[in-house]
C-alpha cells in the first residue's frame, strides 16, 4: 500500500513556499509519492487571470521535474465544466483503492472546508493535510480542525512547515518591479514567465483588437489591410502554439504594419524628430524602417504600451539576433500569413513554424539572405546578424 500525497492548486503561479510545503508533508508523512494537481476551472474563483492554463501547467512541470517523488495531474485541467475536489478524489479513491491519499492544502481552503460541495466525500477518501499560512491565528486552526474532525470521517492534521506571507497574488503584481518577488519562484518558473511575458500589467483584450482593426482599415491600402488580418490570426494562432498570450500576439500582427502606408519622408521625419537612430541604409531606403516607425506609432498614436509588442513591431522584417518569443512568432507570423505564395518552400515553413519555431525563423533567414544576395545593395546588416547568429544556434543545438 502506498502512501500519496496529492497537492491541489492555481499554482499560477507555483512558488518556493509551495515546493517547501509539498517537501514537508513528503517527509513528516512519509509519503510515497506527491502530485501537484494543477486546478481547472474551479466553482469559487477564477483561475484564468490572463494566463492559460497550459502556461500554469507548464510551469508547474518545471518547478518539480528534479524534485524526487514529485508528478503532476492534469486531469482537472482536461476536465470539461467546473471541477469540483470530490469528482476526483472519488477518482483517485477508484483508481488506488489499496492506497492511502492525502490531500494537502492551505489553512484557508480549511477554515471554510465545510461549505465546499460534497466535503465529506473527500474527507471519507483522503486524509487532510494542512498547511499553515503567515498571520493564522493557531486557536482559529485548531478549532476548524476540531470542527472538521467532528463533522466528517477522515482525519485532518497539521503540517509542521514555518509559515510565511508568501502568495502568488503578490508575485503577480510585482513580478517586474520586485527582484524579491522574482527570487520567490524556481530558476525555470522565473525563465518561463519572463520568456512568455506572463502577469504583465499590459494585457489587452480582443476589443483592442477590434479597435486596432478600425484604424488600420483606415491607415492601410486594402491590399495591406488583408495582409495585416492574415498576420494577426497567424500571430495568434502561433502564440497559443508557443504558449505565449495570445491576444497580445494578435495586437502585435495587427499593427505590425501600421507604418507602411506612410511617405517615406514622413518616416525619416518621424525618426528625426523623436531620436530613433537611422542607419545610412535606411537612409538610402527609407521603407526599411516601417518597422522602428511602427514600433514608435504603437506607443503614442495607438495606446498599446507592452514593450515586447513595440520591439517585435520593430524588428519583424530584419529581425534581430536571439530575438525572444513575440518577436520570432511576428516574425514568422509575417512571412507565412495566408496571403503569402512567392517565398520559396512555403509548406516546409509553415509546417516548421509549429513544430520547431527556431528552425522555422533560420529557415526563412536563410532564404531572406538568398534573395538579398541578389540585390547587395539593399541588405540591411541587422538580417545578415540575425541569419549568422541562428546559423550558429541551430549548428550548435
Amino acid at each position: 500500500m502506498a502512501r500519496i500525497g496529492v497537492y491541489g492548486g492555481t499554482f499560477n503561479p507555483i512558488h518556493n513556499t509551495h515546493i517547501g510545503i509539498a517537501k514537508a508533508a513528503l517527509s513528516q508523512y512519509k509519503l510515497d509519492k506527491i502530485y501537484f494537481l494543477v486546478a481547472g476551472t474551479p466553482p469559487h474563483k477564477n483561475t484564468a487571470d490572463g494566463i492559460s492554463d497550459f502556461n500554469r501547467l507548464e510551469m508547474v512541470r518545471l518547478a518539480i521535474k528534479d524534485i524526487p517523488y514529485f508528478d503532476i495531474d492534469e486531469r482537472e485541467i482536461m476536465r470539461a465544466g467546473k471541477s469540483y475536489s470530490y469528482i476526483t478524489f472519488t477518482e483517485y479513491h477508484n483508481e488506488m483503492p489499496e492506497d492511502e491519499i492525502f490531500f494537502i492544502m492551505g489553512s484557508d481552503s480549511l477554515i471554510n472546508f465545510k461549505n465546499w460541495v460534497k466535503p465529506d466525500v473527500i474527507s471519507e477518501y483522503a486524509t487532510v493535510l494542512v498547511a499553515p499560512r503567515a498571520g493564522d491565528d493557531t486557536a482559529t486552526i485548531e478549532h476548524a480542525i476540531f470542527e472538521c474532525k467532528n463533522m466528517f470521517d477522515g482525519d485532518f492534521m497539521l503540517i509542521d512547515y514555518k509559515a510565511n506571507a508568501l502568495a502568488s497574488s503578490g508575485i503577480r503584481e510585482s513580478f517586474y518591479s520586485s527582484d524579491v518577488n522574482k527570487a520567490e519562484v524556481p530558476d525555470s518558473v522565473r525563465e518561463y514567465i519572463t520568456k512568455h511575458n506572463l502577469y504583465n500589467k499590459y494585457c489587452y483584450s480582443f476589443s483592442d483588437v477590434t479597435r486596432l482593426d478600425e484604424e488600420m482599415k483606415m491607415e492601410l491600402k486594402p491590399s495591406r489591410y488583408i495582409h495585416t488580418i492574415g498576420v494577426a490570426n497567424m500571430a495568434y494562432s502561433l502564440a497559443i502554439r508557443w504558449d505565449y498570450p495570445a491576444i497580445n500576439a494578435m495586437v502585435a500582427g495587427m499593427l505590425h504594419d501600421c507604418a507602411k502606408c506612410i511617405s517615406d519622408e514622413k518616416r525619416i521625419s518621424v525618426c528625426e524628430k523623436n531620436n530613433i537612430p537611422i542607419t545610412d541604409i535606411e537612409y538610402k531606403y527609407p521603407h526599411l524602417l516601417h518597422g522602428k516607425v511602427g514600433a514608435h506609432y504603437c506607443k503614442s498614436k495607438y495606446d498599446i504600451f507592452d514593450e515586447q509588442i513595440a520591439h517585435a513591431i520593430e524588428v519583424h522584417t530584419t529581425g534581430c539576433p536571439n530575438m525572444n518569443l513575440l518577436d520570432k512568432i511576428i516574425f514568422v507570423a509575417d512571412y507565412i500569413e495566408p496571403g503569402r505564395d512567392k517565398q520559396p518552400r512555403l509548406d516546409v515553413v509553415r509546417a516548421m513554424a509549429f513544430k520547431d519555431l527556431d528552425m522555422c525563423v533560420y529557415l526563412i533567414l536563410e532564404d531572406s539572405v538568398n534573395y538579398l544576395n541578389s540585390n547587395p545593395d539593399m541588405v540591411d546588416p541587422t538580417t545578415i546578424d540575425t541569419f549568422e547568429f541562428y546559423k550558429s544556434y541551430i549548428e550548435k543545438r
